[in-house]
């Protein structure tokens, strides 16, 4: 192992700040990365294979780290237990609260950024214990098993749907790349409203925010709609109301 340097300490763990802020990144990639292949619903060894394939994937995308001195990276990441164990084995962890994970293990190596020496290396060691599905379909975790009979997820994207009173617009984001929302439409005011949670902000406001100019809105909305917006978002209120949705 290389001598760190004095602040090479300091360095790595300003390093691994930043790759804890990458987390809900890393989950939103493993979560909606595609397979490569179709399989069946129940065709739980081939879903263990792409769950395992998918972690390891999204592991080696987020590294290397880097700011204007240090680049934090991992090298020989790869899974030392096997990817699956029998039903005697499942039946001791059961029984001794034990869970069934996988092991992901590699090594960390902080390099200067300008010369891309090795300041620092650890020996190799567990970055993540990943859960590891069985034949059944199910997850053992401290001696308990648990079934995940289905999970329904909207693929990212904008859905448009009409009631009575409103027509809305619900803006699926990708996991980790923001916050979603709706742009709904009451078709009596003619005016837009950006919903977020219990927030309703005029949209006017926020649009104008983002460098939507007048004439733009007008082109798109049409005259009266776009005058009836503008009155709806230059109040006090509605500017109070776009501040509090920037804040969440």
């Amino acid at each position: 192992m290389t001598a760190p340097a004095t602040n090479s300490t300091a360095a790595a763990t300003g390093a691994l700040t930043n790759m804890a802020k990458a987390t809900q990144q890393f989950i939103a990639d493993v979560l909606t990365e595609k397979p490569d292949k179709l399989y069946r619903l129940d065709d739980y060894p081939a879903i263990r294979t792409s769950l395992f394939d998918n972690v390891k994937s999204a592991v080696n995308r987020r590294f290397p780290l880097r700011n204007d001195r240090y680049t934090l990276g991992l090298e020989d990441v790869d899974y030392d237990d096997p990817e699956d164990v029998d039903v005697d084995e499942q039946k001791r962890m059961l029984l001794e609260g034990k869970s069934s994970v996988r092991r992901l293990r590699g090594s960390w190596v902080l390099r200067d950024a300008a010369t891309d020496k090795v300041v620092s290396k650890t020996r190799r060691m567990t970055l993540m214990r990943v859960p590891r599905i069985s034949d059944r379909g199910t997850f053992i975790r401290n001696g308990k098993e648990y079934v995940i009979g289905s999970i329904l997820r909207l693929e990212p994207g904008v859905y448009c749907k009409r009631k009575p009173d409103e027509v809305s617009a619900q803006f699926n984001i990708k996991q980790g790349t923001g916050g979603g929302f709706n742009m709904v439409l009451n078709p009596k005011t003619g005016t837009f409203q950006i919903r977020r949670g219990t927030l309703n902000v005029p949209a006017y406001p926020v649009l104008h925010d983002m460098g939507i100019t007048d004439d733009q809105m007008q082109e798109a909305w049409g005259k009266d709609i776009f005058m009836a917006n503008k009155l709806a978002g230059n109040t006090e209120k509605a500017r109070l109301a776009a501040t509090k949705l920037y804040n969440t």
